[in-house]
């Protein structure tokens, strides 16, 4: 599982249900449209203030963006050392 590009999946869903631009969210969330475009396509993980800029901005808690990635992440087999 490429857990950058689940968050940027999430990320992009929940801002396409909403109907905004990513212009509109950045701006919302208060955070660089350029690093927004960056975590929608994978390229960066946001960090935790970052979530909760998210988060606020959708008008959901932040374990709406964190649950279904961290359940999409305990289905993947463990690796042994």
């Amino acid at each position: 599982m490429d857990i950058k590009k689940s968050t940027g999946d999430l990320v992009r869903q929940k801002r396409a249900g909403k109907g905004w631009t990513q212009e509109k969210l950045s701006s919302e969330a208060g955070i660089n449209n350029r690093f927004l475009q960056k975590i929608e396509a994978g390229h960066r993980m946001p960090s935790l203030v970052t979530l909760f800029k998210l988060s606020t901005a959708f008008g959901i808690a932040p374990d709406k963006l964190v649950t279904p990635i961290w359940r999409e992440w305990q289905k993947e087999p463990v690796e042994s050392s």
